[in-house]
């Protein structure tokens, strides 16, 4: 069964190249590769709610938005990822972690998983996965913690303004998480990810190695890439959300935000200054600085 290594650790080429493997996987397949420092959010997630997008901003630390569900994740290179694809008909979750446990098991790790479909070591995660099944294959993918930063990890993936915001967008579940390093010392990327193919091989069979460009490469996935870095997708594709916003010495102002642009300004407390606002925020794409900007000119 094959077993891909990719070698690029551009967060957006990596899940394109998941994303275009995914459309043509005939076999089970397992692909292991790691991104540079990204924060990862799930389909169907609000950005603005699970991230500190300024701090990102200010650190050069990238937004991504993968095909799959579930919550946000911090990517560098101290994390491993893995996927498991293959036909919808031969999909096995089970195996999968299965797979993932018996490889931490030789490393001498003890994981289990919880009824959230998280790995955890005692009671601290260290795995985040999640899923998706379109088109007859399905998709079983996963993070790692090896070494990662988890300052950073903490500080990114909380959100200054989340309250202000009501959306029915997916929400992250936060809870401790360890590194993979520290229950078992030296572990590297490169030990883990030998792991995690012999233990594929054992419960597949024989593996067929693949070379990184058996998948899309990087060339061929840069269309797709680009699509999945393009605003549209990351901050587009967000659920209809409501942001309040306070206006000094007249209450507050209730934006309707789809697909990240503002579609409408309302306000109980002042009416008539919500109207000015409708015309001076209508179409514009949601930040919340530029948000601010206009309303100080309109007052």
């Amino acid at each position: 069964m094959p077993v891909h290594r990719l070698r690029t650790t551009d967060p957006y080429a990596n899940l394109a190249i998941e994303s275009m493997l995914l459309d043509r996987v005939d076999d089970p397949t397992l692909l292991i590769w790691r991104n540079d420092p990204c924060v990862v959010i799930g389909r169907h997630q609000n950005p603005w709610v699970e991230c500190d997008l300024d701090r990102m901003h200010a650190d050069g630390i990238p937004l991504a938005r993968r095909i799959s569900g579930g919550g946000a994740v911090y990517h560098d290179p101290g994390n491993t990822n893995f996927s498991f694809l293959s036909p919808s008909d031969r999909y096995d979750q089970d195996r999968h972690f299965g797979v993932v446990i018996a490889a931490l098991g030789a490393l001498g790790v003890r994981a289990h998983k919880t009824e959230r479909n998280d790995l955890r070591v005692g009671d601290r995660k260290i795995s985040g996965n999640a899923f998706r099944h379109t088109g007859g294959r399905s998709l079983h993918h996963g993070t790692l913690l090896v070494h990662a930063d988890l300052d950073r990890l903490v500080a990114y993936l909380a959100a200054p303004a989340s309250e202000s915001i009501a959306t029915r967008a997916t929400s992250s579940v936060r809870s401790v998480v360890t590194n993979l390093a520290d229950h078992a010392p030296g572990l590297t990327h490169d030990r883990l990810a030998d792991a995690l193919e012999r233990a594929f091989v054992h419960e597949y069979g024989s593996a067929d190695v693949a070379p990184e460009r058996a998948p899309p490469s990087r060339d061929d996935a840069t269309t797709v890439a680009r699509e999945l870095a393009s605003w549209d997708w990351v901050y587009g594709h967000t659920p209809r959300f409501e942001v309040t916003v306070p206006v000094a010495g007249v209450g507050s102002v209730v934006l309707r935000v789809v697909r990240g642009i503002v579609e409408r300004v309302d306000s109980e407390s002042a009416p008539l200054l919500a109207r000015r606002l409708d015309d001076r925020l209508r179409s514009l794409r949601y930040d919340i600085r530029a948000v601010r900007s206009r309303i100080a000119e309109a007052i």
